[in-house]
């Protein structure tokens, strides 16, 4: 059975299988942890594992070697993208900058480590909010790649952060007029959105 052969290699190589929410059931049944893309590059770096089997897409599996240097991290699939991730390419992103220079570059997490690289401040979608209010006022800032989670932080703090224009092809799909057509269908129902909307 595949699953035992996976299991027994495993024990062999000294790994750890990490699989995102993402990903199907039955990667899910044999990873050691399942769960968000930094909670699981964070969770591995306190195991002895030495080899990290990240079952998601490249920047997650790029984040797990930033916050594990010593360990090989694999992906399953060296083409597994995210379209947030793809929709900021890093030598465009750095061009981009060329024109703010005296602004500080906030980018969230779910990006290429090439775009962290080009970043000051590397956010969460649930400490963006959080981490631009301790920045002055007139402090100038760039935010990247996500431009929905950029807008919504403008909207709550007043401030013109300038946005990279880029956006996860799924939540962009998710408009108010579609929200608009189900509601009625389900009016008791509570709305929860995610910044990235």
């Amino acid at each position: 059975m595949i699953q035992d052969k996976i299991l027994s290699l495993k024990k062999e190589k000294n790994a750890i299988i990490l699989a995102h929410y993402y990903t199907i059931p039955e990667v899910q049944d044999i990873a050691d942890f399942v769960g968000d893309s930094l909670a699981l590059a964070q969770k591995v770096s306190h195991t002895d594992a030495d080899i990290i089997l990240f079952a998601g897409v490249h920047f997650m599996a790029e984040t797990a070697k930033i916050l594990n240097p010593d360990k090989k991290v694999l992906i399953p699939d060296m083409d597994a993208g995210c379209s947030l991730a793809d929709s900021c390419p890093a030598n465009e992103f750095a061009d981009f900058l060329k024109k703010y220079p005296e602004h500080t570059v906030l980018s969230y997490i779910n990006c290429s480590a090439a775009v962290k690289t080009l970043s000051d401040i590397i956010v969460t979608s649930g400490n963006a909010l959080k981490i631009v209010n301790t920045l002055p006022k007139d402090e100038k800032i760039v935010f990247a790649p996500d431009r929905n989670l950029g807008a919504y932080i403008n909207y709550q703090t007043g401030r013109e952060m300038v946005l990279w224009d880029g956006a996860c092809h799924v939540h962009y799909q998710l408009t108010a007029e579609r929200v608009f057509a189900i509601k009625p269908q389900h009016h008791d129902a509570k709305v929860i959105a995610h910044p990235e909307c």
